[in-house]
């Protein structure tokens, strides 16, 4: 897949470098793209296959986790803390009360706000979702070495540091 290049605003073409870089060729500006779309091609078949094991969404699972953390958070701090809009944490906390896995409480201190809480039935399946996770873990590593397990880890390791890195260099805006 060859991509055509196009002159940067400083006259050079993005190939060039500009920066005191070497000269990037059309192989590895394929081999980005082609890491960026493996990654995201790994969460996803990561996500639909605990989907299909545990019967809860990606989104759903990560409001457990974050009250197995933390247990009695409001809707505003759950949202807060997995980086999604209040409304849509509405939304799976609302899901995961219909399953009987999370209820709301009353805000000890704000009249208006409800506190979400891990009801008795969510503790009771989690060994069931901690087996999942095992045997998805299990079946992904299988084929690798435990000097590539433990090279890949660090390197994950390193990505998401990065990523991270990166994520703090744009200006975030209040919409």
């Amino acid at each position: 897949m060859a991509r055509k290049k196009t002159s940067g605003s400083n006259g050079s073409s993005p190939a060039q470098g500009g920066n005191g870089e070497p000269p990037k060729t059309e192989e590895q500006d394929f081999e980005a793209f082609r890491f960026i779309e493996t990654f995201s091609d790994v969460g996803r078949l990561l996500e639909q296959n605990y989907d299909l094991r545990s019967g809860l969404s990606r989104h759903q699972t990560r409001v457990v986790v974050a009250l197995l953390n933390q247990d009695g958070q409001t809707q505003t701090e759950l949202a807060n803390a997995l980086g999604i809009h209040k409304v849509s944490a509405g939304i799976y906390i609302s899901e995961l009360e219909e399953m009987g896995l999370v209820e709301r409480r009353p805000h000890p201190k704000d009249g208006r706000a409800k506190c979400i809480f891990l009801t008795q039935t969510l503790y009771d399946l989690r060994g069931g979702g901690e087996e999942i996770i095992k045997t998805l873990h299990a079946g992904i590593i299988k084929g690798l070495s435990d000097t590539d397990y433990q090279s890949f880890m660090s390197s994950m390791e390193i990505i998401r540091t990065n990523l991270e890195a990166l994520k703090a260099e744009v200006p975030q805006t209040d919409g």
